[in-house]
């Protein structure tokens, strides 16, 4: 006894039925023809193109023309269409109506006015083509294009619409036939059918939707027999090894792209197939690498990735050099990929930029050499000197105090490369506190002015001061002192007779000074090396510094949290520029300190008015560190420092 739940399902399924197979045979019959026709419109396209290019290869002598006149007449045969090819004037060339009872004449003005179109280069189509025979037809019409895209004729395509309507007619007798003869039959296979399958087929189907949702804790109902039974249960088998293996494989890419992503060194990997499988941020930085989809769009080199080839070919490991632009290195490292039988599976890369740790390898060769070079200078004049005394050579008294006086001078040279190289060190480590207080620059500059005016005179170079109402700064005057010092010294030895140095200082939001001769010039491909230890501009020069000024200079700036920079032509002189900061009657404007920066008292700015604007609480704040580390800087160490 079927319930009533059945009945309904059951009439409600055969009335949808019929209502469906009458709407859709009345649709079909209503809008059918017109669909038909615009199907075989969009047939006519591609038998359109598939005949310009059977006529390309005849002009171009691929086919002769007995085999161009048998494919024309096929197709038309096969599509019921006649084919009509002009040239560029609109003239025909070439008519074939082999399978249609369309004739030349029978196209009218229809077809003057459509050649124009296709020879513009268009693609034209009709569906309701006026024959002079008073017949409706359908037609497409393509250009024919050289080799460079130069329109030189065109191709029609025309088929009746009478034929299109026999056809349409005749499939409509044989679905209407269908459907009387099947309907009744399917309503029967569909009520058995769906009775016994769909039920437990769609509680199969609700498992695999909550699965593929990522829920792997349903379960199909096992209790049915046959193959819906054995469905059911491979279905729940299923469910559970996707559970434990989707589980397990997340956690494993997870851990792998969090690996590859902390990597600082580029890596990939590739297959046996040699696509790629894996890569990180970092190599793309490397190649700046942004779309990537093939091993090229990540490493534009097809000898790097010959060499993963070779690896998988051989199952050995490879290391090699790789230059980038910029003066780059890197080192890679390719490792073939075995499986537990041995079988070569892949192979990964590491690429590793090597640029700074060769840069400073570099860098700790030549501080070596210039060491050596410095020192070896010295000592080999005193051991030139010493050789000759020694040996009871030299009996004048004159010359032997003339050589006591040069292995002297190289001593103090010696003495003096070694003071500078400890210094260097010491600033460079931030053993060497900076001691800051307010500075009255004005002051200092006309000090500096002062000291060195006799010895520019002396050279006959003019030594000018540029500086009324400098602000005060708040630096360490010691190391400004310092700075100048190296700057001037450096000018004057630069500066040719007749020639002048400007000491100047500018305030703005910092204070810039400035240190500017009139002499040679520095070449522009050699200011950026100007602070590199023991680098010199005029090589040949015997006598002059160590090499260490300005990089004392820039260690100095560096450590106190200024800049210093430095502009120069060729022929017209060279200027150095270094900020400092500004006095600030309230240490917290300063900010915080740079490490090994001390704040400390300077009586001597007590009772300024003009620059203190009558206030008398204190300029700054006293930041004392562990007495033993600073014992005061050493008493503030007044000497100068060269």
């Amino acid at each position: 006894m079927r319930s009533v739940f059945f009945w309904r399902v059951l009439i409600a399924s055969i009335l949808i039925l019929l209502l469906a197979n009458i709407v859709s045979l009345a649709a079909y019959t209503y809008v059918g023809r017109n669909t038909y026709i615009s199907i075989e419109m969009d047939n006519l396209e591609p038998e359109a193109e598939i005949t310009r290019q059977i006529y390309e290869e005849y002009k171009n002598g691929a086919l002769d023309e007995p085999a161009f006149n048998r494919l024309i007449e096929k197709q038309t045969l096969a599509s019921e269409s006649a084919i009509l090819i002009a040239d560029q004037l609109g003239k025909t060339l070439i008519v074939r109506n082999v399978g249609s009872a369309v004739e030349v004449q029978d196209f009218g003005v229809y077809f003057d006015a459509e050649i124009q179109n296709v020879l513009r280069g268009e693609t034209v189509k009709n569906d309701s083509l006026m024959l002079s025979n008073k017949e409706i037809a359908i037609s497409v019409g393509v250009p024919i294009r050289d080799a460079e895209g130069v329109v030189t004729g065109g191709i029609f395509i025309i088929k009746q619409i009478s034929r299109i309507q026999t056809a349409f007619q005749q499939l409509s007798d044989a679905l209407m036939f269908t459907v009387v003869l099947v309907l009744p039959a399917f309503m029967l296979l569909t009520v058995v059918g769906t009775n016994s399958i769909s039920r437990p087929l769609t509680e199969m189907a609700n498992v695999a939707i909550e699965m593929s949702k990522g829920n792997f804790e349903v379960r199909a109902d096992e209790t049915s027999s046959g193959e819906t039974g054995i469905l059911a249960r491979a279905l729940n088998t299923l469910c559970d090894n996707l559970s434990q293996t989707i589980y397990q494989l997340q956690n494993e890419k997870r851990q792998l792209n969090q690996l590859l992503t902390s990597f600082t060194d580029g890596v990939a990997a590739i297959d046996r197939l040699g696509c790629l499988t894996h890569y990180n941020p970092a190599l793309m930085d490397m190649f700046g690498a942004v779309d990537v989809h093939t091993p090229m769009d990540l490493v534009p080199d097809e000898k790097v990735w010959h060499e993963f080839d070779s690896v998988l070919e051989t199952q050995k490991s490879k290391t090699l050099s790789y230059s980038l632009p910029g003066n780059r290195a890197l080192w890679i490292s390719i490792v073939p990929v075995l499986a537990e039988n041995g079988e070569c599976i892949g192979a990964v890369g590491l690429f590793k930029d090597v640029t700074e740790f060769e840069r400073l390898e570099q860098t700790r060769r030549d501080y070596v050499a210039n060491v050596s070079h410095e020192l070896r200078t010295p000592l080999t004049a005193v051991r030139g000197l010493l050789e000759p005394l020694s040996d009871g050579m030299v009996k004048d008294a004159e010359t032997q105090k003339r050589y006591y006086d040069i292995m002297m001078h190289e001593v103090l040279r010696m003495s003096r490369l070694i003071t500078d190289l400890l210094q260097l060190s010491r600033l460079q480590s931030g053993s060497e506190y900076m001691e800051v207080s307010a500075v009255n620059l004005q002051e200092l500059l006309e000090e500096m002015q002062q000291n060195y005016k006799v010895e520019a005179a002396q050279h006959g170079i003019r030594l000018e001061l540029k500086a009324e109402n400098v602000p005060y700064a708040m630096t360490d005057r010691d190391r400004v002192e310092q700075i100048l010092v190296i700057l001037i010294d450096n000018a004057m030895r630069y500066t040719p007779e007749g020639g002048s140095i400007t000491l100047s200082a500018e305030a703005g939001e910092r204070i810039v000074v400035s240190v500017t001769d009139t002499g040679c010039g520095i070449a522009a491909e050699e200011l950026p090396h100007l602070f590199e230890r023991f680098y010199k501009v005029d090589k040949s020069r015997k006598e002059g510094g160590t090499g260490l000024g300005l990089s004392i200079a820039k260690q100095i700036i560096d450590n106190l949290g200024e800049q210093i920079t430095v502009q120069s032509v060729v022929g017209k002189g060279t200027s150095f520029h270094f900020t400092l900061k500004r006095y600030v009657s309230n240490a917290i404007a300063l900010g915080p300190s740079s490490p090994g920066v001390v704040y400390s008292e300077d009586v001597g700015l007590q009772n300024q008015n003009d620059v203190l604007t009558g206030q008398q609480d204190a300029p700054y704040e006293i930041i004392e560190p562990k007495a033993e580390k600073i014992e005061k800087h050493q008493k503030k160490e007044k000497k100068k420092r060269k």
